[in-house]
Order: C-alpha cells, then structure tokens, then sequence
C-alpha cells in the first residue's frame, strides 16, 4: 500500500482514536446524565415517600380524633348526668323554698304564747328583767344546782332566782334568770337588744321552759315556748296566766 492510499483510508472514529479532550467531554456528559437520572429518581422516590408520610399522619389523626370523641363521651356523660341532676335539685330547692319558709314561720308563730294584755305583760317583764339583771351574784349550792342552771339557764352569770309561785292555791317552784353574758355588750352601750329570761316552772312530774324576750323590730316583750318544745305543756292561755303570776311574784321574791 502506497503512502497516498494510506493517507485517504477512512479513520476508525472510536475512543481510542479520540483526544483526551474529547474523551474528557464525553465523560462529563455521560456524568451528567447519570446526575440528572438520579435527580430524577430520587425526586420520585422523595415525593412518594412524602404522600406515604402525609397518609400516615392522616391515618393517625383520624385514629387519635376517633379514641378522644370516645373517651369524651365516656367522660362527659357522666358529668352531664350530674350537670342535669344538680339542676333539678337546685330548682327543686328553689320551688320549695316558700314551703319551707313558710312552715318556719308557723313554727316560730306556734311557739309564741299570746299576750291579751299587752300593757301589763310589758311592764311586769320589764321589772323582772331589771331585779334579774341587778342582782347579787350567788353561787350554786351544790354540784346538781350547778348543773341544772348550766342546762336551763344559759349566761346567768350566778345571777339566778328560785322561789315559790302560788298558782290558785297550790305552790310551785319556780327557777327564772336573764341572760347577763348576752345583754352585757348592749347594756354597755345602753342598748335594750339582747334582752332575755328564762324560766322553768318546775312542775310536779315535768319542768316547763318558758322564754320571755325582747323583740327589737316591734319594741315589745314576747313570751314563747323553748324551742325544743314539742308538744305543749298547756294550753296558751293557761301558760299567760302563770307567766303573769310568775312576773309579779318574782318583783318581790327576786329583791
């Protein structure tokens, strides 16, 4: 083969052929491309794994919301159940409140004795308070005494009244005192509230406790039953009459 045939043959176009320039280039496009195909990959794989999280957040949330509804429920129906309980007592309470009252005024008017003769039952308690009040102190005789007054004749103060009352013929002791302790801040100030005494008819078989107190709001004394009284000894008009016999005869035993 002659030199010029040499020359014109054709040149195999293959790597081995080519620059390192070229073969430089050709890495680097082939590096390239790889890069982006995996770019490619991996952005699919990065949104997949996203939806597949997002799904499982939802999944959560509904199974979370789901149990807190039902725990709620569990929780709230009882609370409800008292809620509306409480309601009906409250206006239960409320629509008996009149009743109640009312039936608190009976009481206390029940326990009241009446007085037919105002005047006279006025003036004679309000002597008797004063003796009662401005008497000698004298200590109980004996332990029983001590005891008895304690019982019957709170804030005495040794400030106590026994004697006899002559009821149509018959004798009856009679235990009476005011309550000093309680009408002492009043009396300092010169105040006539808090003005109380008590007596007990010490009657054969029984004793009848009998209150007789001032009444500020009407500016009058009021004779009443003790408040743990049941039932009546007697009959209200029968107790005025000894309350009034008691009254009077105290102005001159209780000196």
């Amino acid at each position: 083969m002659t030199e010029k045939e040499t020359n014109e043959t054709p040149s195999n176009n293959t790597g081995q052929n080519k620059t390192r320039g070229e073969q430089a280039k050709d890495a680097l496009g082939t590096a390239k491309n790889a890069t982006e195909s995996a770019k490619t990959i991996v952005e699919g794989a990065s949104n997949a794994i996203s939806m597949v999280k997002w799904v499982a957040i939802a999944i959560v949330s509904l199974v979370i919301f789901g149990s807190g509804y039902a725990a709620y429920k569990i929780i709230s129906a009882p609370a409800k159940a008292v809620g509306e309980a409480s309601k009906a007592v409250s206006e239960s309470v409320k629509s008996g409140a009149s009743t109640v009252k009312e039936s608190t005024t009976d009481m206390l008017n029940r326990l009241v004795i009446p007085s037919s003769d105002r005047v006279v039952f006025d003036t004679l308690s309000e002597q008797s308070f004063n003796i009662l009040t401005e008497r000698s102190e004298a200590p109980a005789e004996s332990m029983k005494q001590r005891l008895y007054w304690r019982a019957n004749l709170g804030g005495h103060e040794n400030k106590v009244c026994e004697f006899t009352a002559d009821f149509t013929g018959q004798s009856v002791p009679i235990v009476m005192a005011a309550d000093n302790k309680d009408y002492a801040t009043s009396k300092s100030l010169g105040s006539k509230k808090d003005r109380l005494m008590r007596i007990v008819i010490r009657a054969e078989g029984d004793d009848i406790p009998i209150n007789i107190e001032w009444d500020d709001e009407t500016s009058q004394w009021i004779s009443k039953w003790k408040a743990t009284t049941v039932k009546k000894p007697m009959e209200d008009n029968v107790a005025e009459q000894r309350i009034l016999e008691v009254l009077r005869q105290s102005a001159v035993a209780c000196q």
